[in-house]
């Protein structure tokens, strides 16, 4: 009997260690990614997803989700090597590249402006905007050009001032002492009244807002990395819409914030604006180099749709939303 219960033992041990060996070696076979996004809003929300429902490692990636303030910093941390990926601000992408920065845009989060003008109570129409201060990220970010953008088109560029402040978090303390009269913003995070002005989506363009890019030097070393990167990030977007609860609280974790009524809007801006097939579109592009005054740039300069256009060949996209 006590050979038996000795040999029962062994065989339990043995069976621990191999299990335990089994899943380091699973474990083992995950590629490592950092990946940044520069939004605390909808634009990220994808992304967290696909983290929380263990969309990354299904498609064998490790993927550390790091927060970084500002588009622009993304990029720089893209060209440096610090990132193998990251959220960014499409015009953000776009002025690297024309610089002859050395990064490709693989998914569009959203190619209309979803960001809303909020101004202080007493600001009752744009043109109470004249000789005060608007706030934004930094010069070059998404809130820096549809800023510029929603002046411009109302004529009113050059008559409003518009100060750099560093982050969201930072727009939103400035707004909240009154040290700005509002900003372009997914929403600000404050404890003080304010109003909606403006809703961007409401001047009829198409705008790619973010996207996701990387080096062309990664993509092309590690293409199949990137492509189930790809893959992970729309399965993402689509449980948005089929796992409610399981979104919210993803929200909750990665924009950090436990006001229900902030996170219920940003996951209402998540379904109704990410993109289900998550292409860099043509005009959502051209409309910022219309901006920029650039003109004979092609989309490949800037983007590569061919993993989202073999995604929507192969079914993989139709097949997330069936029964949902």
């Amino acid at each position: 009997m006590k050979k038996t219960a000795g040999l029962t033992r062994l065989a339990l041990f043995v069976g621990a260690v191999f299990i335990f060996l089994i899943s380091r070696a699973g474990a083992a076979q995950l590629t490592k990614m950092t990946f940044g996004y520069s939004t605390i809003g909808a634009m990220a929300a994808g992304s967290w997803m696909a983290k929380e429902i263990g969309a990354f490692e299904k498609y064998g990636i490790q993927a550390d989700l790091v927060f970084i303030s500002s588009g622009p910093v993304v990029v720089q941390a893209l060209i440096g090597g610090d990132l193998h990926a990251g959220i960014a601000a499409t015009n953000a992408v776009i002025a690297a590249g024309l610089r002859g920065a050395p990064i490709i845009s693989v998914v569009s989060t959203a190619n209309r402006p979803y960001h809303r003008l909020i101004v202080q109570p007493e600001i009752n129409r744009l043109e109470d905007l004249r000789g005060k201060i608007l706030g934004i990220t930094r010069f070059g970010s998404v809130t820096d050009n549809l800023t510029r953008l929603l002046l411009r088109k109302h004529g009113l560029e050059g008559a409003v001032n518009i100060r750099q402040l560093g982050g969201t978090l930072e727009v939103g303390a400035a707004f909240q002492h009154r040290q700005i009269a509002g900003a372009v913003s997914s929403g600000l995070r404050v404890n003080a009244p304010s109003k909606l002005l403006v809703k961007l989506e409401d001047m009829g363009i198409q705008y790619s807002m973010d996207v996701v890019a990387v080096s062309r030097d990664y993509y092309r070393r590690n293409p199949g990395t990137v492509e189930n990167m790809v893959r992970a990030y729309t399965e993402g977007v689509a449980a948005i819409h089929a796992q409610k609860d399981v979104a919210l609280r993803a929200i909750a974790r990665y924009a950090r914030i436990t006001d229900r009524t902030r996170i219920e809007e940003i996951y209402q801006d998540s379904v109704m604006y990410l993109e289900k097939v998550p292409r860099v579109e043509p005009e959502a592009i051209f409309s910022i180099l219309d901006f920029m005054g650039v003109k004979g740039a092609t989309l490949e300069t800037f983007a590569d749709n061919s993993i989202v256009d073999r995604l929507v060949r192969e079914g993989f996209i139709d097949k997330l939303y069936q029964n949902r």
